[in-house]
């Protein structure tokens, strides 16, 4: 049922009547997230070794954007992402640890279209191009450092709920989501394409707290 709604926002885009609220010329709009996730795991592996390995990562992100138009704005937002990864095999004759930490920071700058389907609910439209940076460090090899850059467009739907005039739950509807990706580092580079495929209902939404302010409110 979840896929079929976000299958039919596109339709419902085009078919929704005019509604009478809106998002007036010199709105401001703040918006923040933070997302983290962590795996650990712990089992045996061949001639009784034990490998124990643990990833965590915390993704915050801040965005601001104002409208030059009725229900139209652009915006820049700051997306770093924090990486740290370690396994750890010991057995009768292994004794060996691995660690590695990755950073990438991302600058975004974006514009969008909002259509309401009412007082409360709206959608919009997101075009966007990203620029990266990457740091990368690990122990495998003497603590080597790796460094590299990327940058990409891509475009997806959303959709919008005022609590209040002030206040707004937001999330982008990356399942609908189309990106292209380059990725330089020193031993390679490489283009990516994704058409919105997702293997977990995670990644199909990102809920933000969202700010839309005005002189007037």
């Amino acid at each position: 049922m979840k896929k079929l709604f976000l299958l039919l926002l596109p339709g419902m885009m085009l078919l929704a009547g005019e509604a009478n609220a809106q998002f007036q010329k010199g709105t401001a709009h703040w918006g923040a997230t933070v997302s983290a996730e962590g795996t650990l795991t712990d089992f045996e592996t061949y001639e009784s070794n034990r490998l124990k390995t643990g990833l965590h990562t915390i993704t915050p992100s801040v965005q601001f954007g104002k409208f030059f138009k009725d229900n139209s704005l652009f915006g820049v937002k700051l997306s770093p992402s924090f990486n740290y990864y370690k396994s750890d095999l010991k057995g009768p004759n292994s004794d060996n640890e691995y660690k590695s930490n990755n950073t990438n920071i991302s600058l975004i700058l974006f514009a969008r279209r909002y259509k309401f389907l009412s007082e409360k609910w709206a959608i919009f439209l997101e075009p966007g191009v990203n620029l990266s940076y990457y740091h990368g460090k690990n122990t495998a090899s003497d603590d080597e450092t790796s460094n590299g850059y990327g940058g990409g467009i891509y475009i997806r739907p959303g959709i919008v709920y005022r609590v209040s005039p002030r206040f707004a739950i937001e999330s982008d509807l990356n399942v609908l989501s189309l990106n292209l990706q380059y990725y330089h580092m020193k031993d390679w580079d490489t283009f990516h394409f994704n058409a919105g495929a997702t293997s977990g209902i995670q990644s199909y939404f990102g809920l933000r707290a969202s700010w839309y302010l005005t002189k007037s409110n």
